[in-house]
Formats: structure tokens, C-alpha cells, sequence
């Protein structure tokens, strides 16, 4: 199938983008470039972009994996709580409750995904 001109030049200002991110020398672009504006076919313009990244977005997931390591973090600083209650004699109220929560309270804040963000510093003033 024949490509058009718009197909042309998106292919040259990814052409273009490859090179100022210093993935092709002037002469591999100034090649590829005259590669590009001389193909008629989708093929052409395919081998233009030849041994190049593909301009996809790279995947992100959209939750940070780091929970697992900070819950367990949490979760040992509770025990070492609660032995320290259980092998002190576990009279008296059970205050390793205050530890949970306080534990508890800075996990939820740091796994909300809100966080305040101070403005540029341009806008600050």
C-alpha cells in the first residue's frame, strides 16, 4: 500500500527524535531521512526505522511494588512490640496497641499514593 506524506514525515520526526537522542550519527540519519522521503510503500518506511526503539510509551504499573517491603517492616517493628510486652510480663493494659497504631497510621499514609508536593520553586515566591 502507498503511504502519504503525513505517514513521511511522522516517520522523519521520529527519524529526527533517534538522532537527537544520539541514537544515529548525522550520516545514518541524513540516510534514513532520504530513505524516508523516497519510499512509496509502508515497507520502506518500516526499514527506515530499522533497529530502532519503537516510540511506545515504555509499560508502567500503576501501583509501586515497595508496599510489600514497608508492610513487612511494619509488621516486625508490631512483633517486637508485643514480645516485649509478652516476655515483660504481659501485665497491665496492652500498650504494644499504641505502636499498631501509630505503625498502622504511617503505613496508610505512605501507601495512599497522595503526597503534598511543594510548588516549582519559580512559583513559590
Amino acid at each position: 500500500m502507498l503511504v502519504s506524506d503525513a505517514e513521511r514525515n511522522r516517520v522523519a520526526d521520529a527519524l529526527r527524535e533517534h538522532y537527537e537522542a544520539g541514537r544515529l550519527t548525522l550520516d545514518e540519519f541524513q540516510q534514513r531521512l532520504g530513505e524516508t522521503h523516497a519510499a512509496r510503500t509502508g515497507t520502506q518506511l518500516d526499514h527506515a526505522l530499522r533497529q530502532l526503539p519503537s516510540a511506545r510509551l515504555p509499560t508502567v504499573r500503576p501501583r509501586d511494588r515497595r508496599w510489600h517491603s514497608l508492610a513487612l517492616r511494619y509488621a516486625l517493628v508490631n512483633v517486637i512490640a508485643v514480645l516485649v510486652w509478652a516476655f515483660g510480663g504481659a501485665s497491665g493494659e496492652f500498650w504494644p496497641k499504641w505502636v499498631l497504631v501509630v505503625t498502622l497510621i504511617m503505613f496508610a499514609r505512605r501507601t495512599s499514593g497522595r503526597r503534598r508536593r511543594l510548588p516549582p520553586p519559580h512559583a513559590r515566591g
